[in-house]
């Protein structure tokens, strides 16, 4: 892995016309170190040398990670037993890494350049989700935005498709969430349903029977968190309403006080749904 390491690096120093501050010596800085290239690499042409190596290494990577099969994870219904919620048995409530899942589709909480988190190492899911697929997945991003002309940005509540590349995922669903300054309008609340429902409708068009989503807007873009949560499952009802493709919809996080938020708010729902 480290002689594959060494040469993307290399590549990528050159290919950016970018110097690093120190020489990596161990595994885990040349990790850190190739990471932080390919972060700030604009989407451009690159080689076909490179794009085999940068491939042959995160699939080597995915050998020594926890890959978790979505179709293991329990239901809402099997967890909470009592819960009235209308479609626990296509929910799912999990805590972990949403580039290790195996599924056919997660959702990326982008931003609105659409192209991915350009701060190097930083540790938003885009960042992570970009940087494990391969530089591919930029460069198919920026044929989109292009193609769609999204000259001012990927509008909020809107949402789009590629391939998962080196991910477990087949695809990833890229969407923009509301940014919030003040007090949460209705408009909103509404932005962030379409979120999740415009990924749904996405993946259903796809043909896909599974969706996971992390915690959009939840973090920099200061959407409250228990009101998101509110809005992520009445927005998943009521797309399922309308159209009953998708079997398995997750709902992952990666902290625990988002997994207390999502625990309590279905632990609630055995009274308050009707």
């Amino acid at each position: 892995m480290e002689e594959k390491l060494d040469f993307l690096i290399k590549y990528l120093i050159n290919d950016i016309d970018r110097d690093i501050f120190e020489e990596p010596v161990t595994l885990e800085e040349k990790e850190k170190v190739w990471r932080g290239l390919c972060n700030i690499r604009e989407p451009k042409p690159i080689s076909g040398e490179y794009l085999k190596v940068q491939d042959d290494y995160l699939q080597e990577r995915l050998k020594f990670v926890e890959i978790t099969l979505s179709k293991s994870l329990p239901t809402i219904g099997q967890i909470y037993s009592n819960s009235k919620l209308k479609y626990k048995d296509k929910m799912v409530l999990w805590k972990g890494n949403i580039t290790q899942l195996k599924i056919d589709c997660i959702v990326n909480a982008a931003n609105s350049r659409g192209l991915g988190c350009f701060q190097p190492m930083h540790n938003c899911i885009d960042n992570q989700i970009q940087t494990y697929s391969g530089v591919q997945m930029r460069l198919e991003c920026f044929e989109y935005m292009k193609n769609a002309n999204y000259d001012l940005g990927l509008p909020t509540g809107e949402a789009f498709i590629t391939k998962g590349y080196n991910l477990p995922c087949k695809y990833v669903i890229h969407t923009v969430g509301p940014v919030i300054s003040f007090n949460v309008s209705e408009e909103e609340k509404e932005l962030l349903k379409n979120c999740y429902k415009n990924s749904m409708k996405i993946a259903t068009e796809k043909g896909l029977k599974s969706i996971a989503f992390p915690c959009i807007s939840t973090g920099i873009f200061r959407f409250p968190r228990r009101l998101a949560v509110e809005c992520a499952v009445s927005a998943v009802n009521e797309f399922l309403d309308k159209n009953n493709q998708i079997e398995r919809v997750v709902f992952n996080v990666f902290g625990d006080e988002n997994f207390e938020i999502y625990d309590e708010y279905f632990t609630k729902s055995k009274k308050l749904e009707r």
